[in-house]
């Protein structure tokens, strides 16, 4: 090999280097600086005795007791009332359960008068006493909702707690009623007038249909009634997925009741 060669070999590698991809090194210009440090700010939750959040404040002086309540209404209805209405909904078709929550809707008709007479709400009175003549009549004792077609005459809703909370009586506190769900003092007491009222009217209709025995018919209309009430309810105990869902329906209830007294 003449001595040209290899420093023909060292021009050709020195050339091959200078095509070859290029190494850079890249330092952070941060890299040299103090950690500086990082603090989230504190979230709390707001002060629940500020004026902004004053509507969400309930009287609950008995949560303790209420909280137990209602633990043992969902249990009860998990295990009671919820298998009965299934049984309930699988027996009888559809038809003849729209039918039996018609009669009960017809006969609440009267009380729901008598309410809003009691109010001075003449117009709502009017309403329901001619939904209960047209439906007990043309309806065939209430089975069939004819007055519901015609949109001058929607079904009302009155008890004996609004007609109360109507004349100014305070809701009084919280209170979860037993089997029953949520209420407040006021709301329980008017219950109880409801069901006077209810069994007073029942026991008319028994008398003009010349029965002297009842009790065994009221013991049967009870678990009916029932059934029909919790087969049209499509709440379902701790399905809300929130931890919260005993405020929520406290709240909501609460609510819901002032708003049905202001209408």
């Amino acid at each position: 090999m003449s001595r040209a060669a290899p420093l023909l070999l060292l021009v050709l590698s020195l050339a091959l280097s200078a095509c070859g991809p290029k190494v850079v090194d890249v330092v952070d210009p941060q890299a040299d600086l103090q950690p500086t440090g990082f603090k989230a700010k504190a979230h709390h939750w707001p002060d629940p005795d500020s004026e902004a959040l004053r509507f969400l404040v309930i009287d609950d002086p008995w949560e303790g007791v209420n909280r137990n309540l209602y633990e043992v209404n969902a249990t009860l209805d998990k295990y009671v009332m919820l298998p009965a209405t299934n049984v309930y909904t699988t027996v009888l078709p559809q038809p003849v359960r729209k039918g039996i929550s018609n009669v009960y809707g017809n006969l609440n008709e009267m009380p729901t008068a008598l309410n809003s007479i009691l109010q001075g709400r003449l117009e709502k009175a009017f309403i329901s006493f001619s939904r209960f003549l047209i439906n007990s009549s043309f309806g065939v004792l209430g089975i069939m909702d004819l007055a519901s077609d015609n949109e001058k005459l929607p079904r009302q809703s009155e008890d004996v707690g609004q007609t109360l909370g109507y004349w100014g009586v305070e809701p009084g506190p919280y209170f979860v009623m037993p089997l029953l769900g949520p209420s407040n003092v006021r709301d329980t007491v008017g219950f109880g007038g409801d069901i006077v009222i209810l069994y007073l009217e029942v026991e008319m209709i028994y008398q003009a249909v010349g029965m002297d025995d009842s009790r065994p018919l009221d013991l049967a209309d009870l678990v009916l009634r029932g059934l029909n009430l919790r087969a049209n309810n499509q709440f379902r105990y701790h399905s809300t997925g929130s931890p919260f869902e005993y405020e929520m329906v406290r709240f909501i209830y609460t609510k819901k009741r002032e708003l049905d007294i202001e209408r």
